[in-house]
């Protein structure tokens, strides 16, 4: 099932929000999309086959992208932080650049008239710069492939340089639940769109398409990526956001709706942790998830799962309200913001499906 949310904003909420689709992850033939800034909408994974994929990419060919734009910075940061991670690299898919950059200029040309005041990811038609309806529409009419898998992420925010936009615009990803999910997910390719913004509309937009081909089964959907197929980490490994030894990572988290914790006014930068999965047939339990600052002192924090993974924890955890985490994953979220320049301990211990796993790192933080 794809849930997809347009929330009215006005100019300024605009400015340094978050839209992203693609997020939450997915199981075969499963969705994972997203709608509206603050960073919103995200899928309710579905699906439960299996099948294999690729080894997490670790090189990929030279992109095309002009130097200094904002194209060549932001795929060189989503690599970088893809590659420390051990998620897999992407490569550029010059189709999805033109179905990204077709979205970015509809969301540019359409709010600085008024004639849209969200970030939706679905095109209505008569608007100016329509191109297609939905994503994988747009990425089809481009000469993308029927069997792939096309999702996709969009953010916006105060314009100023084409590199302190692309850092802003992965930046708001990495800083939020769902969507740091989303883009540290299974898919392969990418493609990067961006609107400058201009004097009489001051915010850049940004679209990131991202594409899953190998392995894949079921039918793809409007936004979607999946569990199955695309770049698979090893069945024993654990892979986490921030990676080790991370430096200058965010001290809060970016806004998000739906909002994973609308109880908690201020949170601190949601900590990731994923095991390979297949949706809705294997499961990662928790029985220690903890965050020690410098001084070993604890820090307060929530522990979200999938609704599937609460029944076997040991550990005290909240289903995730609005079930978009897909199978595999486990997010501890501060209940306050982080400190800066400060060095923070993590020590996750659990199971997938009942193999004990575990994984303790360091990260610091930003000095702002």
């Amino acid at each position: 099932m794809t849930i997809k949310s347009n929330f009215k904003l006005p100019m300024a909420a605009i400015a340094a929000s978050l839209l992203v689709g693609a997020c939450g992850g997915g199981g075969g033939g499963d969705n994972a999309s997203s709608g509206a800034a603050p960073a919103s909408g995200a899928s309710a994974p579905t699906g439960s086959q299996t099948t294999s994929g690729v080894a997490p990419r670790t090189s990929v060919a030279t992109p095309t992208y002009a130097a200094g734009s904002f194209q060549i910075v932001a795929f060189n940061q989503i690599n970088a932080y893809r590659n420390a991670m051990g998620v897999g690299m992407l490569s550029q898919d010059p189709i999805l650049d033109t179905s990204a950059q077709a979205h970015s200029l509809y969301l540019s040309g359409n709010l600085s008239t008024g004639a849209i005041n969200s970030l939706p990811h679905d095109e209505i038609t008569g608007n100016a710069n329509y191109y297609a309806d939905t994503p994988l529409a747009r990425a089809r009419k481009t000469g993308a492939p029927t069997t792939e898998y096309v999702g996709e992420n969009v953010a916006a925010g105060f314009a100023t340089t084409a590199i302190a936009d692309a850092a802003d615009c992965v930046g708001q990803a990495l800083a939020s639940v769902y969507h740091l999910v989303s883009l540290t997910y299974t898919q392969e390719t990418i493609g990067l769109g961006y609107g400058p913004g201009s004097t009489g509309y001051p915010n850049y937009t940004c679209v990131s398409d991202f594409g899953t081909s190998t392995g894949v089964t079921g039918t793809p959907t409007g936004n979607s990526l999946t569990s199955v197929g695309g770049q698979q980490i090893a069945s024993t490994a654990v892979v986490h956001s921030p990676y080790a030894s991370e430096i200058g990572v965010a001290l809060s988290m970016r806004p998000e709706a739906s909002n994973p914790a609308p109880d908690v006014s201020a949170p601190g930068r949601p900590i990731l942790v994923r095991v390979s999965a297949a949706q809705g047939i294997d499961t990662l339990t928790v029985s220690q998830y903890a965050l020690t600052d410098s001084s070993g002192s604890l820090v307060a924090t929530r522990i979200l799962v999938p609704s599937a993974a609460v029944a076997g924890s040991t550990a005290t955890t909240i289903a995730d309200p609005n079930n978009l985490l897909p199978s595999g994953t486990a997010v501890l979220l501060p209940l306050s913001a982080l400190k800066a320049n400060t060095t923070y301990t993590v020590a996750f211990v659990g199971a997938r499906d009942g193999a004990p796993v575990s994984a303790t790192w360091s990260f610091t933080t930003a000095s702002k």
